[in-house]
């Protein structure tokens, strides 16, 4: 009789005991993995594993609004939305970003794109057109956190008209690993 037919024969270190059937209380997995499960999906929907909010901040007739993630993962793509509303007239439109605030982040996408960009002052300002009164500028950044940073990062959003600032928002975002 052949080695293939004999049902009692197996390669090597397996035996009869690890092809018996388990007891049927091991059979089944532990419900702490459920219940992990549970606590995790329940952090996400209350929104402690990642939240947006809007800062609104107007002063002198220009209205600034900077929509982003308040809390994000390491890693993690996160939209940020800067939104200019004016009263009077401004004339060049600057934005400036603090550089404290892209910090171990990468920028992927500026929409639109600005007609100029410099650092000065520890902060990137981006150049756009004349923003004539009662209309609306939007700016949409697209980022990306770096796996190093963790805790979070923090700055400032101002708008210029030129080289005189108008207003300023404080942003902070928290980063968990």
């Amino acid at each position: 009789m052949s080695d293939e037919s004999n049902p009692s024969v197996y390669p090597d270190g397996i035996t009869d005991r690890n092809v018996d059937p388990v007891a049927a209380w091991r059979r089944h997995a532990s419900p702490l993995g459920l219940v992990v499960f549970a606590l995790v999906v329940a952090a996400a929907l209350s929104g402690l594993l990642g939240r947006e909010s809007t800062r609104a901040v107007e002063e002198g007739g220009t209205r600034l609004e900077v929509h982003t993630s308040e809390v994000v993962r390491n890693g993690e793509f996160l939209e940020m939305r800067v939104r200019v509303v004016a009263d009077p007239d401004i004339g060049v439109l600057v934005i400036g970003i603090e550089d404290s605030l892209w910090q171990d982040v990468t920028v992927n996408t500026l929409i639109p794109a600005a007609s100029e960009e410099e650092n000065a002052d520890g902060e990137t300002r981006f150049t756009f057109a004349e923003l004539p009164a009662g209309t609306t500028f939007q700016l949409k950044i697209d980022m990306q956190i770096n796996p190093d940073l963790l805790g979070g990062t923090s700055g400032r959003v101002t708008v210029y008209d030129g080289e005189t600032e108008l207003v300023s928002a404080p942003i902070t975002i928290t980063v968990l690993p």
